[in-house]
């Protein structure tokens, strides 16, 4: 797994990491967190290297799953292109009042 495929994983457990079970996350944190490997992770929870695999890709799964149905990182993300145009003070009525529309989704 390369260091992008990481990123997107430690965001979205950012934001839905709490809707895991607990074993999910422990395996993320290792992995992810702690960058150690899919032996090193299994060594360490007393399970196999197949055992978190599946268990990362699962949570994986499972985190780009809420996502695809609530799209929260989609939202900040439009919501932070809005406000980098200019800055705060400048924004204009229209543009607040589509952060507002956006956080209201």
């Amino acid at each position: 797994m390369n260091i992008d495929d990481r990123i997107k994983i430690a965001v979205l457990t950012k934001y839905y990491g709490n809707l895991l079970t607990e074993k999910q996350k422990m395996v993320i944190s290792m992995y992810v967190d702690n960058n150690l490997s899919l032996a090193e992770t299994g060594k360490e929870m007393e399970i196999s290297r197949q055992a978190v695999k599946d268990s990362l890709d699962k949570a994986v799964q499972t985190l780009q799953e809420y996502e695809n149905n609530l799209h929260f990182i989609a939202r900040d993300d439009k919501i932070k292109k809005l406000l980098e145009q200019k800055p705060l003070a400048e924004i204009s009525l229209s543009t607040k009042l589509q952060i507002i529309s956006l956080l209201e989704e």
